[in-house]
């Protein structure tokens, strides 16, 4: 294991390696609010085989958190610029929610350096309903801070039994989300809220994992279906009654599928 900075353009990213250093190249991208602490319950389901780099995307972790509103071509154009500096040719994704966006970008406009994609509880598309959603965080997140924020989303991330018993797993999660920077926050949301890739889709080509949650208010299973359904040839894996943050809730069900797939193509 191993941890450092690295510039990339107009930003330092936090990056860390683990698993076998000779093995296929697993990029993690984590989620909004979150950091590459997000993946703590994947590593060990796939480090005795790949060689594993999470990184903390703009504006969040220990990346990082220029002023302004930050583009998805940003968050693209970050994840291929680690690569460079890395000496990264290909790689296998794995990203979930706003993780699994900057994949579709990459598969979409990098396609060269996608070696395969897991999209887990993302969406290909922005909708009305999401873009107020931002708007309202906006509001709360300058006027009080991240943890109002949480409060808000707790429960669309995790089933209420999860929430409520409130374990060390839940903890570990709400202690990533308070930290972020309110900057980074707002930066990554309006990023976000201009999600659209759907009329894309299907200009992806490497073979691709939907792993979506049956349950999930963020990103519902017709969001899963719709990826699927638009790039040729991709498997989709449905948890039913999981919501957004399977990966910690039940990593049990969650890692099998996608250690699977990863196996399968590398």
């Amino acid at each position: 294991m191993s941890v450092s900075r690295i510039r990339v353009g107009d930003i330092e990213i936090l990056h860390r390696w683990d698993g076998v250093a000779d093995g296929p190249v697993v990029v993690m991208a984590h989620a909004m609010g979150t950091s590459h602490r997000l993946w703590d319950w994947q590593v060990p389901a796939l480090e005795d085989r790949y060689r594993i780099l999470r990184y903390d995307w703009r504006g969040h972790g220990d990346t990082s958190a220029p002023p302004g509103a930050y583009t998805l071509d940003q968050f693209v154009g970050d994840a291929v610029g680690l690569m460079d500096a890395l000496g990264l040719d290909r790689v296998h994704w794995v990203g979930i929610s706003t993780g699994g966006m900057i994949g579709q970008g990459l598969g979409i406009e990098h396609p060269d350096r996608v070696a395969s994609l897991s999209l887990c509880n993302t969406t290909p598309q922005a909708n009305e309903a999401y873009k107020d959603f931002v708007v309202e965080r906006h509001r709360v997140v300058r006027e009080s801070g991240m943890v109002p924020i949480w409060e808000m989303t707790d429960r669309r991330w995790f089933t209420e039994a999860f929430a409520e018993a409130a374990n060390a797993d839940y903890h570990a999660v709400r202690e990533v989300f308070i930290r972020t920077s309110v900057q980074g926050y707002i930066g990554a949301t309006s990023a976000t809220a201009q999600l659209d890739y759907k009329d894309r889709l299907h200009l992806i080509s490497a073979p691709t994992l939907v792993l979506g949650a049956g349950d999930d208010p963020a990103t519902p299973p017709e969001h899963s279906q719709k990826i699927h359904e638009r790039i040729t040839g991709s498997k989709l894996v449905m948890l039913p009654g999981q919501r957004h943050f399977s990966n910690v809730e039940v990593p049990d069900q969650f890692n099998p599928p996608l250690r699977a797939f990863l196996d399968s193509v590398s």
